[in-house]
Order: C-alpha cells, then sequence, then structure tokens
C-alpha cells in the first residue's frame, strides 16, 4: 500500500466548549537518568483544548498576521526548493499546520499528519477531512524509507522521551531533508527531562542542549543547512539558565 492510503479513518464529531486551561504549568525537573513516560497528549479534552488556543492564532493567521512559529514553519520549507513536496509531519495534532502552509506558502504541498494521540488524529479529521492523517509511533513510524521529500518534526521532538530513536525514524523516512521545528534548547546545561502539565495532564518535556542537539543529528548524517530562531520559550526559572526554540533546516549527507 502505497503512503498517501496508510490512513486510518476516524469517528466525527464536534469539538465541545471547554474552560481554558493552562498550556504549560507545573514544571519539574526529572531525576537525571530518568526517562518519564507519561500520556497526557493522549487525552481527548488536552486535544480539544489544544485547539481552542489555536484558534485565535489562525484567525490571525487568515487576518494576515501569523506567528512567528508559523512563519518559520513556511520559510524552513520553502528553503529546501523542493516542488510540490511530499512532508509528513510527525505530531501533527489537530493537523493546523496544514492550514499554515496552505496560507503563508506559494507552491503546492502534499501533507500527512501524524500523531500518536488517536484523540489528535480524530479531531484532525474532523478539522479537516478533506486530508489524510495516521496514528502513529514518531519512534516506530508506519512508512518505508526515502518516502517522502520531507519529514517535519512538528513542535513535538521537546514531548519525545526516546528522542534519539525518534530521530533517526526521521532520517529514514525522509529521502532529503529533516525539519525540527521550534525545538527549546539551551547553552550550558545538559539535556534536561522535565514534566508539567499541559492542558491539565501531566506530559514530558525535553530542554536540549544545542550542541548535543547538533552531535546528534551529526552522528546521523544530517548537515544543519540554516537554524530559524521561532517563539520565545524561557524556562530559565526551572533549568537556571536562558532557553529559547529553534527550528532546525536538516540535509541528509
Amino acid at each position: 500500500m502505497g503512503i498517501l492510503g496508510q490512513i486510518k479513518r476516524h469517528l466525527r464529531g464536534t469539538v465541545s466548549s471547554l474552560p481554558a486551561l493552562e498550556s504549560s504549568a507545573g514544571y519539574r525537573i526529572v531525576d537525571q537518568g530518568v526517562n518519564p513516560t507519561l500520556n497526557g497528549w493522549r487525552e481527548a479534552l488536552v486535544a480539544e483544548r489544544q485547539h481552542q488556543a489555536f484558534v485565535p492564532l489562525l484567525r490571525e493567521l487568515r487576518s494576515g498576521r501569523p506567528r512567528l512559529d508559523f512563519e518559520v514553519a513556511a520559510r524552513a520549507v520553502s528553503a529546501t526548493k523542493v516542488t510540490n513536496p511530499l512532508l509528513i509531519e510527525v505530531g501533527c495534532g489537530s493537523g493546523y499546520y496544514n492550514e499554515v502552509w496552505t496560507f503563508l506558502l506559494g507552491s503546492p504541498l502534499r501533507y500527512l499528519g501524524l500523531d500518536y494521540s488517536a484523540a489528535m488524529t480524530a479531531l484532525a479529521h474532523r478539522l479537516y477531512p478533506g486530508v489524510q492523517f495516521v496514528t502513529a509511533d514518531a519512534c516506530r513510524l508506519p512508512f518505508e524509507s526515502d518516502c517522502c521529500d520531507i519529514l517535519l518534526s512538528g513542535t513535538s521532538l521537546m514531548h519525545i522521551g526516546d528522542y534519539r530513536t525518534a530521530i533517526t525514524e526521521s532520517v529514514r523516512v525522509s529521502r532529503r531533508w529533516c525539519i525540527f521545528h521550534t525545538v527549546p534548547v539551551m547553552a550550558r546545561r545538559s539535556t534536561t527531562f522535565l514534566t508539567k502539565e499541559a492542558y491539565g495532564k501531566a506530559v514530558v518535556e525535553v530542554i536540549f542542549n544545542r550542541d548535543e542537539l547538533q552531535e546528534i543529528f551529526a552522528a546521523h548524517r544530517l548537515v544543519t543547512e540554516a537554524v530559524f530562531e521561532s517563539i520565545p520559550y524561557d524556562v530559565s526559572a526551572v533549568v537556571g539558565e536562558h532557553t529559547w526554540t529553534s527550528t532546525y533546516l536538516c540535509r541528509k549527507s
């Protein structure tokens, strides 16, 4: 079965109106050597609350005022210079980046969204019924090697405990380009695991040491072609030093 045929359909419904909760709260550093497994992103209420948080951002996008991370994602894809690329987004959530690229890219894009949360992909199907989504694990992608032009980790690497395997899978599946979008980094402290409450549920978060991350890319024979500064994200109160987010455009060598 071809990649565009590997899609599972989900039941349709409507997104309920829910009280807003913070997207990030209650940060705690995890003991060194511990790789926590928390599944808050799989909760249906989290999927719906996250969508509600992005509704005003998408409204601003449609009004010609995209948020910086939206602009950066479009710039990174454009920088590949691939004509009509097949792009797989890992960690697609409710699929809103497909809408972002529709508005910001001046050329066609074939898109497939993937998320390990069935609640997220079910919501994505309801919101974007003409777009293709699949439920699967970033560390075990259900695709053949070299099957897409661009593999984009859509603000998801920071929530994957086994991030090294996720990077390995990204490189395997992409023919040429990997984009790791809005990755939180810091300059001095070693890569650090945190837990936090995302929309009321416990999840894992990884703040990467910038140099350690580049070493992992190099070990996977990825050449960093560009680094774009993305939206501010400073958890210095937790980790003890300034943090920010970057989007990495990487080419397979």
